[in-house]
């Protein structure tokens, strides 16, 4: 792991730390092609809050069969406050809690949430992915940054995100499922964009699902997780 990053301790009262440290996760961050036919486990992770209670659900499936292989949930107080764009500073103490109690090897990780699709090139998944040197994806219900023209309403027609600046694509919105709005798939770290949209197509089962199925999973349980906790 990216101990450097990963043990640094930030808040919410200086944002200009957070970003710097965002620009040094995207100078850290990789896009790279990768061996689909080597990959056996994808893992899915979201959180859900009530009050002061962060609860992180992380969901490990096998790539083949799409079965569950192993899910740990994992829950703490978290004191940096919900600011856009700076999502990692909320979440990401928690998701390295979670993965740090499962036993299964993870090749991929999709996180609800954005990649380089962000105003810095720091998202979420970038953020994670840099600090687990593993290959991460960024698949996010709305979109946060960039521009695009809506995708046909046909089962997985796609569209280019685009950087507001320069017109860079640094993402796709993907139609996963009929009738339902796009979702938004960026790279994380260590993964391609072609290679990101091919996994989270495979997840969402021939469109039965909007969001890729490790990510609906995990949503699923920490809501269920979520109606546990006293108040």
């Amino acid at each position: 792991m990216n101990f450097e990053i990963l043990n640094a301790t930030f808040s919410a009262s200086n944002l200009n730390e957070c970003k710097k440290v965002q620009y040094l996760v995207r100078d850290l961050s990789e896009t790279c092609d990768i061996d689909i036919s080597s990959i056996n486990t994808v893992a899915g992770v979201d959180l859900s809050y009530k009050g002061e209670i962060g609860i992180c659900v992380l969901v490990v499936f096998d790539f083949k069969t799409t079965e569950i292989l192993e899910k740990v949930v994992t829950s703490s107080k978290v004191s940096f406050p919900y600011i856009p764009s700076f999502l990692s500073f909320r979440e990401i103490p928690l998701i390295i809690d979670s993965i740090n109690k499962v036993s299964t090897n993870i090749d991929i990780l999709i996180v609800d949430g954005q990649g380089i699709a962000h105003p810095r090139r720091a998202g979420i998944a970038t953020h994670l992915g840099v600090i687990i040197e593993k290959p991460t994806i960024g698949c996010a219900k709305s979109l946060l940054y960039g521009h695009y023209v809506e995708p046909p309403n046909k089962l997985y027609a796609t569209s280019d995100l685009l950087e507001p600046n320069t017109n860079e694509i640094i993402g796709k919105a993907v139609r996963t499922k009929l009738n339902t709005k796009p979702i938004f798939v960026s790279v994380g770290h260590c993964i391609n964009l072609e290679k990101s949209v091919e996994i989270v197509k495979k997840f969402t089962l021939n469109g039965k699902y909007r969001i890729p199925l490790p990510t609906f999973v995990a949503d699923k349980i920490t809501k269920e997780e979520k109606k546990k906790i006293i108040p």
